[in-house]
């Protein structure tokens, strides 16, 4: 019973001293510890910079942040904060007491002080040893925004598969920057623009973003301007965005774009469009960027740089009785035995334009009487059908 009795006793004596250890050890390494505070915050508060510095980098680049990094950077936040108060505390609280004061006070101080700081440093300990640089997939994911943004097609106008690839091709050329699509209105520039972009959704090329804008002809940098934020994310801002001047837009644009590899699309333009003053960078064989443009001006080709552009002509006769035919329909066709002639007469109207021969082939499936075919031709309406379709290109 005596060896129970003792064995308890050494038991408890030990528990209490260690104790009793823990809270002198509290008490005298107390200036030991808040220097070795200081040195750590530093160390952290380092690594949180280039953390911020990778992070802000990668963002440039359309990634975003895992919620991850963002607890972390919190956590550093707030472990500062914590640091920099007890640091306070002690400076006014304790300044200028020394172990050998006898008041308990004093010492009751150090030690819930003391306490503080241990648990302190073992926190920075652990935020500083997080390897979030060295492990990418810590710091990013894939693209917030997709890479590009699928065009609903019209079927490829007959014709227009060779036109398409000899386009793709160029522009996937090195040393091919800018590039216009030019050609009378209704003749398909727009439809091969499209096709061109939706090649983008399944290309594997280092393309960063795709940029769609259309720009029409009354042409404001603004509008330009808000199309690619709205694109770059930067509407989430709220009215932020909305308030900025045209020189603050450009700034904003040109900052996120700088770090990208970007294709920009505009559409239907009719004068050169100042790139400088919306804030695109301008695309070079270093940074591998492009922009690629519709117009109905050549001029417009030369003033924007491309001296050699593609131009979406009309199609010849065979290829425009294809597309009218299509349109209109066997089943139309096959009403009576004269109709055919009269329709490859009223396709000859269209003069080989794509949009043109579309709405009036869409328009005639509905005729299937002799009588309507005849009055269709005899109409001087034909090229109205032709001017009235430009106005929707």
């Amino acid at each position: 019973m005596g060896g129970v009795i003792s064995t308890a006793t050494d038991f408890v004596v030990e528990k209490l001293c260690s104790c009793f250890c823990l809270e002198v050890h509290h008490i005298c390494r107390l200036d030991k510890n808040l220097k070795t505070l200081v040195e750590d915050m530093k160390i952290l508060e380092a690594k949180r910079n280039d953390v911020l510095k990778f992070v802000k980098r990668e963002e440039d680049r359309g990634l975003q942040r895992l919620s991850g990094v963002d607890v972390w950077l919190t956590a550093v936040g707030n472990i500062e904060n914590e640091a920099r108060e007890t640091l306070m505390a002690c400076t006014s609280e304790l300044q200028g007491l020394s172990l050998c004061d006898g008041c308990s006070r004093k010492l009751v101080a150090r030690f819930r002080f003391g306490k503080e700081v241990v648990s302190m440093l073992e926190d920075v300990e652990e935020l500083k040893g997080r390897k979030l640089t060295e492990d990418i997939n810590a710091l990013a994911v894939p693209p917030m925004r997709d890479v590009v943004g699928e065009r609903d097609l019209q079927p490829i106008i007959v014709g227009q598969d060779t036109l398409l690839e000899s386009a793709w091709s160029r522009l996937k050329d090195g040393g091919t920057q800018v590039m216009g699509l030019h050609g009378m209105g209704g003749v398909g520039k727009t439809t091969l623009l499209d096709q061109i972009n939706n090649k983008f959704c399944g290309a594997n090329d280092g393309v960063d973003i795709v940029i769609w804008v259309v720009v029409s002809k009354v042409k404001r940098n603004e509008k330009i301007q808000d199309e690619i934020a709205k694109k770059l994310g930067f509407f989430t801002e709220g009215d932020s965005w909305k308030q900025k001047t045209e020189a603050e837009k450009a700034s904003s644009i040109r900052s996120s774009l700088k770090a990208k590899r970007f294709v920009l699309f505009l559409d239907d333009i009719w004068s050169k469009v100042e790139l400088k003053d919306i804030g695109v960078p301008i695309p070079t064989k270093e940074n591998k960027c492009k922009i690629v443009f519709t117009t109905r001006s050549r001029e417009v080709c030369a003033r924007m740089g491309d001296t050699n552009p593609v131009e979406v002509s009309c199609l010849d006769t065979d290829k425009a009785w294809e597309l009218f035919k299509e349109k209109v329909g066997e089943n139309t066709l096959g009403r009576h035995r004269g109709i055919p002639d009269l329709a490859r007469k009223v396709a000859g109207k269209c003069h080989g334009l794509p949009l043109a021969l579309s709405v009036l082939g869409e328009t005639m499936s509905s005729k299937d009487t002799i009588q309507e075919w005849r009055l269709a031709l005899r109409q001087p309406q034909g090229e109205a059908y032709t001017l009235t379709c430009q106005t929707h290109i």
